[in-house]
């Protein structure tokens, strides 16, 4: 969490924390009661969507919340996304059980679900190679360009499918969707929304032959 904890010093995080200290007039508030606050403003707003955006939003302007989402996305790249690569690697199972679901010779179920909290869905979308920037995300890195946007690929409901399309003249082929938007993997067709089975089998090999989640969780305890 080190770039996480580095960004509250970074001027724009500073910045945030004095409007929103003036707009509240509490000079006391800290970086956790303004995140905290920001919190609130984004979850009441998503449950009342239909209604006026929360109370707590009026006290933050377009900088302040710019900081505040750049402040969250850090913390989630280094918990959930690309910032260690044992982070991600431990959502193997589920890329295993996925294959295992559309791609066996017995008779397939037709449809196959799991739920999960968020934190699993960061993991497995790194593991996929999904919304990756060229270079790590840093607390150096705010008003930059960036693909890891927690708001957009992590919102409420959100969502990652694998649909299994059996053509009569060519080879199994599957689609990715993600937040019901189709989505080209790495290695997969970049001019085809659907990319042959058996390349994502390759691609994701280690993810079914060699995933020991009891390993890898030993390795972290380490």
């Amino acid at each position: 969490m080190f770039n996480a904890r580095s960004f509250n010093a970074e001027p724009a995080m500073q910045s945030a924390v004095e409007h929103v200290r003036a707009s509240t007039q509490l000079s006391d508030l800290t970086v956790q009661d303004v995140q905290l606050m920001y919190t609130v403003c984004a979850f009441e707003t998503a449950w009342q969507r239909h209604k006026a955006p929360s109370v707590w939003c009026r006290f933050f302007d377009v900088n302040s919340l710019s900081a505040l989402e750049f402040a969250e996305d850090l913390e989630y790249y280094w918990n959930d996304g690309y910032g260690y690569e044992l982070t991600h690697r431990i959502a193997c199972p589920a890329i295993a059980d996925m294959f295992a679901a559309i791609d066996t010779p017995s008779e397939r179920a037709n449809a196959t679900f799991y739920f999960t909290h968020s934190g699993t869905l960061l993991k497995m979308l790194a593991h996929l190679g999904v919304a990756r920037d060229e270079q790590p995300l840093t607390h150096k890195d705010f008003g930059k360009d960036r693909r890891w946007r927690t708001s957009e690929i992590d919102a409420f409901a959100t969502n990652l499918a694998f649909v299994r399309y059996d053509c009569i003249k060519e080879e199994p082929r599957v689609l990715v969707m993600h937040q019901e938007r189709v989505v080209r993997l790495p290695g997969c067709p970049q001019d085809d929304d659907l990319c042959p089975l058996k390349t994502l089998r390759r691609i994701y090999a280690d993810s079914v032959e060699r995933c020991d989640f009891e390993a890898l969780c030993q390795q972290a305890a380490n």
